[in-house]
């Protein structure tokens, strides 16, 4: 199974998925912690991405319905 860590925010996922496949960990532990709204906001964002690029949406279109991503994109983009 691949790992990818370091430096890991919501905004790298669909890179990862594609290049990875979708059997993979990712580590973000600053990318969840670091969420302006914190660690719970945070890991609803990670779980965005990852919802958004396993349906092969983007995550500019999911974070329209999706705060904690937008807010994630906002803040690492």
């Amino acid at each position: 199974m691949a790992v990818s860590s370091g430096g890991l925010h919501p905004g790298h996922v669909p890179f990862l998925v594609k290049h990875l496949g979708k059997d993979l960990v990712i580590q973000a532990g600053g990318g969840c912690h670091g969420h302006p709204l914190g660690t719970s906001a945070g890991a609803k964002a990670l779980r965005q991405a990852v919802d958004a690029a396993m349906e092969g949406i983007t995550l500019k279109r999911y974070a329209e319905n999706h705060s904690e991503l937008r807010i994630a994109l906002e803040e690492w983009m």
